[in-house]
């Protein structure tokens, strides 16, 4: 049977075409509503949706104007701008298609096919399965163009997983709409093994249909919304069989039992036309061939004229025109029979049915070559795009942060400020207020001899002008600051004497008061002079740490140590560093090792 109409059906599932698909629209109008939606659209009169949707109603019927690639180039750039927009990505690579088709240039229709398969395939509208639409749209149109070697081969490659299909529907794991698929990529190979006189493939493809058809009874309920087309397509393959073979009467049976599927009440809408009109084509044809004239013109009326069920005529226009020839030739009218036929010939384009497997391998390259240079440049557009993105936000983050900063910087500066201003203030309350209270109270100790209270009134007026030294210095004292000074008089000493040190400081963030301060490193300095003095060390050990509320003081040297017989407490050295100790209100312990030298422990509270 014609193949158009088989094409057209395809394209039907695609959801491209409908019934009420109209040829009698004109062309330039219809570019003329491109335009004006174009024009609409860039004045922003209407929404990229609406665009597209707009578009969508239009570009079905434009499917042989050959700029149509040309008035999609902005419904393409919307399409794939966002990757919601599937739906048309698949409409643009499906007008594609048709385009292609239209203009003989099979292998551009049958990429933009795989193309639209596979968009269609991530939107849920195709399953993802041995058989895909794009395969059976390949095959239509290498049957369509009468290139049946390509129609073979193609089946070759699927021959494998279409035998293996009963097993699957057995097992439950094949679904209607991939049978519908794999048995209309059959039908159409049948077409073209008896079109080739090909016997041996067509009884082959007519038995593996059988085989899919009796396994499809074992699940009614599954399969049943779909059974109408499995037998419409198994009863067009008989036809196809019988009438290779020259069987006509079987031929005409086949044909009228498949005309009565597709004109049954439950075959599917969107394909019932399409389908009528090939059969319908078809009947005429074995009419002309059985010499039954009148049912020849029966069905070419209800092509040209309807019956309901046809809405629209895909047929190739020369097969009206000859079959109308041979009607006026029946009838005797040989002068509108002639004209007929010269209408056929003068349409008729020889070069349709010569299209070559080398031009649709080549053209096949060529749009896929032309469609991923477009892939490249919108993801190039995209991270073009994506960059300028990120280096505005870069820009913007860069300033929030410096300005954050900044902003931190002054607000803390000021916080400073105020806090030290406080701290001066503290300090010279201390220092004019209860300082010459205390000294007062001092002079009276003196006249009253009391040396107790005259000592207890000293140590106030130390622990006084400490706490006003270290309100009045803006930077604090620390366990860490302190090692940095040990450290540099450490370094000093050895340079001058050769004598060298470990110093290990930790916790080095725990605040010393001034007084700890002065009194801990004058302590140390102490330590470090009677080593040099009289040990003959070469190394010097400190330890300074601040474990939980004391501060910690281990001092060593590798020097000859006390020596028995000497009091290690009669130096003037050793007994400052115990009224220094006993000062900070800590403790003190001193270890001889002679002649190994000695440690001294030192600890006090940090409260």
């Amino acid at each position: 049977m014609p193949l158009m109409p088989k094409l057209m059906s395809f394209l039907c599932c695609l959801e491209i075409l409908t019934g009420n698909y109209v040829h009698a629209q004109q062309t330039d109008t219809l570019r003329q509503r491109m335009s004006y939606l174009l024009a609409r659209y860039r004045e922003h009169s209407i929404t990229d949706t609406q665009y597209l949707k707009g578009v969508d109603s239009i570009a079905p019927m434009l499917g042989k104007e050959d700029s149509l690639p040309q008035l999609l180039s902005v419904y393409q750039q919307l399409a794939f701008a966002e990757p919601t927009r599937g739906k048309y990505r698949a409409g643009y690579y499906t007008y594609l298609a048709i385009n292609a088709y239209n203009f003989s240039r099979l292998g551009s229709a049958i990429y933009y096919s795989e193309k639209n398969n596979e968009e269609r395939t991530r939107l849920g509208q195709f399953e993802k399965g041995a058989f895909t639409h794009s395969d059976w749209f390949a095959i239509t149109v290498y049957a369509n163009s009468h290139n049946y070697p390509r129609v073979f081969a193609k089946y070759v490659t699927l021959q494998p997983a279409l035998e293996a299909l009963p097993a699957g529907i057995m097992t439950g794991n094949v679904s209607p709409e991939q049978v519908f698929v794999a048995v209309s990529i059959l039908q159409t190979v049948n077409y073209a093994a008896c079109r080739a006189g090909d016997t041996v493939r067509a009884s082959e493809v007519i038995y593996t249909m059988n085989e899919i058809l009796t396994d499809v009874e074992h699940f009614p309920a599954k399969y049943k919304d779909y059974r109408l087309q499995y037998d419409y397509l198994l009863h067009s393959m008989y036809y196809e069989y019988h009438r290779m073979m020259n069987q006509l009467s079987a031929a005409r049976d086949s044909l009228m039992a498949a005309i009565r599927d597709v004109n049954t009440k439950g075959f599917r809408p969107d394909l019932q036309t399409a389908y009528a009109e090939s059969l319908y084509s078809e009947a005429v044809d074995l009419y002309f061939k059985m010499n039954k004239t009148d049912s020849a013109r029966h069905y070419l009326s209800l092509l040209t004229e309807g019956d309901g069920k046809v809405r629209y005529s895909s047929l190739d226009a020369t097969f009206l025109a000859e079959s109308r020839s041979r009607l006026l030739a029946g009838e005797g009218h040989w002068a509108e029979a002639y004209g007929e036929l010269h209408t056929v010939y003068g349409k008729r384009d020889s070069a349709y049915y010569m299209v070559s497997a080398d031009k649709d391998n080549n053209l096949y390259a060529l749009a896929e070559a032309e469609n991923t240079r477009q892939e490249l440049l919108r993801s190039e557009e995209q991270k073009r795009a994506a960059e300028r993105s990120s280096i505005s936000l870069f820009f913007v983050l860069t300033l929030l942060v410096l300005g954050g900063a900044t902003g931190f910087m002054v607000y803390r500066s000021g916080q400073e400020r105020k806090m030290l201003n406080l701290r001066l203030q503290l300090a010279r309350n201390f220092h004019d207020e209860i300082g010459p209270m205390l000294l007062y109270a001092n002079v009276l100790a003196k006249k009253q001899q009391n040396e107790e209270l005259k000592g207890q009134i000293g140590l106030i007026m130390d622990a006084v002008r400490n706490i006003a030294h270290d309100l009045k210095s803006p930077e604090l004292n620390t366990i860490g600051s302190l090692g940095k000074v040990i450290s540099n008089l450490l370094k000093k000493v050895q340079a001058a004497t050769d004598i060298d040190f470990l110093l290990q400081a930790a916790n080095g963030t725990r605040v010393l008061g001034h007084g700890q301060f002065t009194h801990l490193q004058a302590i140390i300095q102490e330590l470090i002079s009677n080593s040099i003095k009289h040990a003959d060390c070469s190394k010097i050990m400190l330890r300074i740490a601040a474990p939980e509320q004391r501060f910690t003081l281990s001092y060593s040297d590798d020097g000859r140590g006390i020596g028995p017989g000497v009091d290690a407490g009669s130096g003037i050295g050793i007994k400052n560093i115990k009224e220094r100790v006993a000062l900070l209100r800590g403790s003190f312990q001193l270890n001889d090792a002679w002649p190994n030298g000695y440690s001294v422990e030192i600890s006090i509270p940090l409260v």
